[in-house]
This record gives C-alpha cells, structure tokens and sequence, in this order.
C-alpha cells in the first residue's frame, strides 16, 4: 500500500507532522467569532501559527518560537503578538494540560497529563512494539513522543472533516499577510521572538511556498498521515508493511480522539480563565 510520495520537498513537509495547525486556526477563529474576521485581519491567524511555521528557516528552531513567556505585557505597537501567545495557550493544554503563566512550561515530558499524552498513552506499547518487527528499539520516552504526534495529526484529522474551509482560511491568511503586512509581522515577530526581521520575512515568504490549501488538502487524509510519519522517522514509504503498521497506529489514534470537542471547550474555557486578551 504505498502512499503519495513527498518528493522534493521532504523536509520541509516533515516540519508539518509537529503541527496543529489546522486545530490553531480552528480554536482562533471560535474564539474570536466568524462574524468577526474579514479580509483586513486575516494577518492574526498567520500569527497565531507562527510558532509552528518559522521553524521552516534554517535559523529558527521550535525552541526559539515556544519558550517565550505566556502572559506578558504587549506594548501597543506590537498588540498582534497577542495571538503568538493564544498559539503557545493552546500548546500548553494540548501537551502539559495547564497555561504556564508568565513562564514558558517544560519541554518534553513523557509523563504528562496534557491532552495530547493522556490521549497517545494507549499507543506507546503499540508503537514499541511496531518498531520491533521492524528490527528496531525504541525507548519508552520516544515512544510516548510518537505517540502524541499521531494523536495531535489524528486530531487536526477530524478537525479538517468538520471544516474543510480551514485550510483555504489559513493560507488566504498567509499569503495576504505577505502582500500587506508583511512589514508590521516582521518586526512584530522579530521583537517578540527576538530575531532579525529579514529572518522572519524569508520563514513566511519559504513557508507560503509549502503550505499551501492545495498541499494541505493532499496531506489530509490517513495516506497522507502515515507518508509524514514514514518520513518523519525515516520508514520506506513504498514498503506494504510499513504503511500497513503505520495505518494501523493511526486508526487506533483517531478513535482516542473522538472525544475532541471536549478538549476544544476545555481548552477555550482556559484561555479564557487565565486573562488573555
């Protein structure tokens, strides 16, 4: 059963398997209310995903855009770092099960209660197990790691099935931030995760290129999943057993997740809570 081929564009695909960017823009939009985007805001959702798409340069690593203080006072001229920070909210939730206040939480935790570990749990011994067949050992921690990428791809999964419109909304979002403000997001991203703007500029102008509705529609489905996760950890693509194992820890992930409206309302009730602006 070999799946769509990634091509070219191999690891920049690949960054894609860390995000819930479709989730991001999904909880963005509730939060604010539909009646209440237009054409001349559409820049805060390419803010809210930022943390996940810069790391597409070279120079910009996940730690730089995820490790800034939650809650900090935005000075004016830079008020659209706010959705940065609903952005690093919800990733709190999805992988810690808290808001981390004025303190950026912990990386890596095999153990966590966040939404995204409880859920994965079940599929550590699964995957370990995978893995071996397959001639390899992997750690309990690495597993746990796996674990929580099927279930957060799983998740933006259902999400796309809900709302097909999402990916159209995200990269309208992009491509007229770099038509308009291209300038106003780059200094504001550049203050706020304190690297240069031009750096900032080439990440979105790199970023477009690869994250567009047409590739997002192409990824969503399970094929598309399993071909990030083979490529993500190096698996043969075109090997049936392979894919076939691979399909199989992503059929379990998405029927841990059919409870996802819970973890949406909890999340937006915590934004909420914790005086977000």
């Amino acid at each position: 059963m070999p799946v769509l081929q990634l091509g070219t564009l191999n690891s920049e695909l690949g960054t894609i398997i860390k995000m819930l960017m479709l989730t991001h823009t999904w909880l963005l939009k509730k939060f604010i209310g539909a009646g209440h985007i237009s054409r001349d805001n559409l820049d805060i959702f390419a803010y809210n995903v930022s943390p996940d798409f810069l790391p597409i340069h070279q120079s910009i690593t996940p730690e730089m855009t995820h490790g800034i203080p939650r809650l900090s006072g935005l000075p004016r001229k830079y008020r659209k770092a706010a959705f940065v920070l609903f952005h690093l909210l919800v990733d709190d939730m999805a992988h810690h099960g808290r808001i981390g206040g004025e303190n950026a939480v912990p990386g890596f935790n095999p153990n966590s209660n966040g939404y995204a570990y409880a859920k994965g749990r079940p599929l550590i011994r699964p995957i370990m197990d995978f893995h071996k067949e397959l001639g390899e050992e992997i750690s309990f921690g690495e597993a746990a790691y796996r674990s929580h990428l099927i279930i957060e791809m799983s998740f933006d999964l259902v999400l796309y099935r809900k709302d097909s419109t999402l990916t159209a909304l995200l990269s309208e979002a992009l491509n007229y931030t770099i038509e308009n403000k291209l300038s106003e997001f780059s200094k504001t991203l550049a203050w706020i995760f304190d690297i240069r703007q031009e750096i900032v500029a080439e990440a979105i102008n790199k970023g477009v290129t690869v994250y567009t509705k047409a590739r997002f529609d192409n990824l969503m489905n399970v094929e598309g999943r399993i071909c990030l996760y083979a490529d993500k950890f190096r698996h043969d693509s075109d090997d049936d057993r392979i894919c076939g194992g691979i399909k199989n820890l992503f059929s379990q992930g998405m029927d841990l997740v059919a409870d996802h409206e819970v973890f949406l309302h909890t999340t937006l009730e915590a934004i909420k809570k914790s005086g977000f602006k």
